[in-house]
């Protein structure tokens, strides 16, 4: 048997923990990454007020929406193809003689090779994106559902009284040791419901939920 507070370990039919007075459970919860929570933290130690942190949340987010994947994969793919096609044919229409340009014949060869090369490698990595794109939004919807299913639970579950309370927030604490508090235990909370979710997206999320819990701070 375990204590959740404390981490001690008791023998069998121990029901509450000595030193805390509280239930033992049999197993510990997972521990999870609050790496990037302590970082913030150590950043905002440096600040003289919580106003910067939606400055900070949004810079230093490792965590991309699979939806600006999407489009910036979309734009790399249009804009590659348009290259290459538009530079082939054109290479093309230089060498049979529609556009009449003057050059020695190794000039051609060059051409069709060295730069005629270029182009063809540019389609390729236009038909390489372009057949990514029907992945990353199929992603793209499963991330909202995700998403959405995390913020349902979690609001209809916890308000930001609950998680003060629950993380042992005090009103006398200071700011950054509020936002490591709250942070590191909604993260716990969100791990045990959504175990699947990935690291990042789970600190993606605590970002949008802090700020619709604590819109004040």
């Amino acid at each position: 048997m375990w204590c959740p507070k404390c981490k001690s370990e008791f023998r069998d039919g121990v029901t509450f923990c000595v030193e805390c007075n509280t239930p033992l459970v049999e197993k510990l919860p997972q521990e999870v990454d609050i790496s990037p929570v302590e970082n913030k933290v150590a950043v905002l130690n440096n600040m003289d007020s919580r106003d910067n942190l939606h400055a900070l949340s949004d810079g230093s987010s490792a965590y991309v929406e699979k939806n600006v994947k999407y489009e910036d994969m979309k734009s790399t793919a249009y804009s590659f193809l348009l290259v290459g096609t538009c530079g082939i044919v054109l290479l093309a229409l230089i060498y049979t003689g529609v556009f009449p340009l003057q050059f020695a014949e190794y000039m051609k060869y060059m051409m069709t090779f060295v730069i005629g090369g270029m182009f063809v490698a540019f389609l390729a990595i236009g038909v390489r994106s372009y057949k990514k794109l029907a992945d990353l939004k199929e992603e793209a919807v499963v991330e909202q559902k995700n998403k959405q299913a995390a913020k349902e639970w979690f609001f209809e579950n916890y308000s930001a009284r609950a998680v003060d309370v629950s993380a042992e927030v005090n009103s006398s604490d200071e700011l950054q040791q509020k936002y490591f508090l709250r942070s590191s235990h909604m993260k716990n909370l969100l791990h045990r419901q959504f175990p699947d979710y990935e690291d990042s997206f789970l600190d993606y999320l605590i970002e949008q939920f802090y700020e619709e819990l604590y819109p004040q701070d």
